[in-house]
């Protein structure tokens, strides 16, 4: 049973002084000349010098901490005890003032941020058209991100997680149901949701599907971007995998000796999204506000944790159709430069696919990458089969 209280308009615990003094210690970080020995391939060894320069450089000058500001204007906070857990839940809540519009739980993974979905909540709530479909959209911060708490032990996993995203949306919000879109961890919570509360949430939207290959997979016959996201894939697999490992085995080394410099997050957060994300996408920009909410939040040592805690949960729904099998409709946009997407047979093995649109551009933060192409699919999918 978990309890609720009365969700509170959001008072950041930060501001402009403490932005102000991120910046002064970006600036007085040592940052070397230049890379430590030549590469063929300036992101070979990780974020190319130059563009951690530039990031550096725009951070300390040009990026705004009061637009930041009101991007944040509509959060909230609720309170939850869940068992012998309490924590806080950060949520974004903006409602359309069309009738008849959609709840949409939107979820975000590592390294992003509720911010990750600022670009879409506009056209979702007020589309352009009056027949276009609207949405009611519910951005939450995962738990031990921004400002959402992390029960205080350790067996606290996604499972857990998905329970209270589900009684956030149903007893905290009173909705009797609704939908979801998720990428990176966001997906993997939403196929939990799926599979344990799929009356409340019939149809689920994905743009990162980690599942195994199948039996029935010609190779022959797969898409340009099926085959796109297989070579994705497949590199992440060989030279982007090293985080992955340190952060689900010594999350408090990687987390604490990161989290305390806003240098070494712009490096090592900087690095991620450009690496995962279509290059001709990248928005400077998106990165610098997704490094100030960790730092001036302090988070990161608490975001990583997921890795750890929800490695053996990751690791089933990844591995083994038959434990967690969707039983909401099954929605997915295949984005070429994704390194989690997956062939649609495969995802079929999984739950009901009812909904497969492939793009010539994006990767895995789409929200941020191509936001347009992002709505059009939620408005297709949900209009047909909500």
């Amino acid at each position: 049973m978990i309890e609720v209280n009365v969700p509170t308009r959001l008072v950041l615990p930060f501001g402009k002084a403490d932005a102000d003094a991120m910046k002064d210690l970006l600036k007085r970080s040592p940052l070397p000349s230049k890379p430590p020995i030549p590469t063929r391939n300036p992101w070979e060894l990780g974020i190319d010098h130059a563009f951690l320069v530039q990031l550096s450089t725009a951070l300390q000058t040009t990026w705004s901490y009061e637009a930041l500001e009101e991007k944040m204007a509509d959060g909230y906070l609720v309170k939850m005890k869940d068992g012998e857990d309490e924590l806080t839940v950060h949520f974004v809540h903006r409602k359309s003032a069309r009738s008849g519009a959609i709840p949409l739980l939107l979820l975000h993974g590592w390294p992003g941020t509720f911010l990750d979905f600022n670009k879409v909540v506009e056209p979702l709530t007020n589309p352009p058209g009056e027949s276009d479909i609207a949405f009611d959209v519910v951005i939450p911060s995962l738990p031990g991100f921004f400002l959402s708490t992390l029960p205080q032990r350790e067996g606290w996993t996604i499972v857990d997680t998905a329970r209270v995203f589900h009684r956030l949306m149903t007893d905290v919000l009173g909705y009797s149901k609704y939908a979801g879109q998720g990428g990176d961890w966001g997906s993997y919570i939403l196929r939990i949701i799926g599979s344990l509360y799929h009356d409340a949430a019939p149809a689920l939207h994905f743009n990162f599907f980690r599942c195994p290959k199948t039996a029935a997979r010609d190779e022959s016959a797969l898409s340009e971007v099926e085959k796109a996201m297989g070579v994705r894939r497949a590199e992440f697999g060989r030279t982007g995998h090293g985080y992955l490992d340190i952060q689900s085995t010594k999350p408090f080394t990687i987390g604490i000796s990161i989290g305390a410099s806003p240098l070494a997050i712009l490096a090592y957060i900087g690095e991620k999204i450009h690496a995962w994300s279509d290059p001709s996408c990248v928005d400077a920009g998106d990165i610098l506000d997704t490094v100030a909410l960790y730092y001036l939040s302090g988070c990161f040592p608490t975001s990583v944790l997921i890795y750890h805690q929800s490695n053996s949960v990751r690791t089933e729904l990844s591995s083994d159709p038959s434990k967690w099998r969707v039983k909401s409709k099954i929605g997915f946009s295949a984005f070429p430069y994704e390194i989690g997407g997956a062939p649609r047979v495969d995802i079929e093995a999984v739950g009901p696919v009812v909904f497969y649109k492939e793009h010539k551009k994006g990767g895995h933060f789409p929200a941020l990458d191509c936001p347009s192409e992002l709505v059009a699919d939620l408005r297709e999918f949900f209009a047909a089969h909500w």
